[in-house]
């Protein structure tokens, strides 16, 4: 076993604003974009032309759209060049089969309660990283991509419907695009189910502070890190 660290500063202040702003965005996203698939609101009393309620819902999803957009990039330019190890892409390996070995299955068998210890990390798990890969970097990708294709039917030939109007061929048509679209967003919901039960797993487990750490960006007790190498 690795020595103990007290405490050690592991969220930078950018990767804590991005993971809040991400949060809210994803909320704000879901519930609106659930709302314009399926309207469960009580519909309106009087003249039509005196509502707006779907495009006030349209008009918000499409804002927040953009803050999202603005805050991958924003995540994924820290990944690449900021000054946080434990925020990089550096430790994501999944190519090498190191990586797949001992730490991953241990911290697999963790969380599947296989095992009593907690195998401790300064940064991401390997299951972690994993998770926030497929449904974080991936899941993102492709709501945005298919998004802007939408967004891009309200101006053809502009910005937008040159460089992701080809989904729409590509998936069929804009019905399909938007079935996609919104079966795809399901992950959402299930990825915070499964990351909140992994953050206070780890808090009342190995008592390292995960939860509090994205707000003040300390853990506490943390062992040295396991080798992936």
């Amino acid at each position: 076993m690795g020595r103990i660290i007290e405490e050690i500063y592991v969220w930078r202040l950018p990767v804590r604003l991005y993971h809040w702003i991400n949060a809210f965005c994803i909320v704000l996203l879901l519930v609106t974009g659930f709302y314009i698939a399926e309207p469960f609101l009580a519909s309106p009393v009087g003249e039509a032309t005196w509502f707006h309620q779907m495009s006030w819902f349209r008009y918000l999803h499409f804002a927040v759209a953009f803050v999202f957009v603005a805050n991958f990039l924003y995540r994924m330019y820290w990944a690449l060049f900021g000054r946080d190890k434990y925020a990089r892409f550096g430790g994501f390996r999944p190519w090498s089969p190191k990586w797949w070995g001992k730490p991953f299955r241990e911290q697999m068998s963790s969380y599947l309660f296989m095992r009593r210890d907690e195998p401790n990390y300064v940064g991401h798990n390997p299951v972690a990283a994993l998770a926030h890969f497929v449904f974080i970097f991936c899941g993102s990708l492709f709501m945005i991509a298919t998004g802007l294709a939408m967004y891009g039917e309200n101006n053809p030939g502009g910005f937008n419907d040159t460089f992701f109007g080809w989904l729409i061929p590509f998936f069929g048509s804009s019905y399909n695009l938007h079935m996609v679209h919104h079966a795809v967003a399901w992950i959402f919901p299930f990825y915070v189910i499964l990351h909140l039960y992994a953050v206070f797993r780890h808090d009342v487990v190995d008592r390292t502070s995960v939860t509090s750490s994205i707000v003040t960006g300390y853990k506490h007790k943390v062992e040295d890190e396991p080798s992936l190498d």
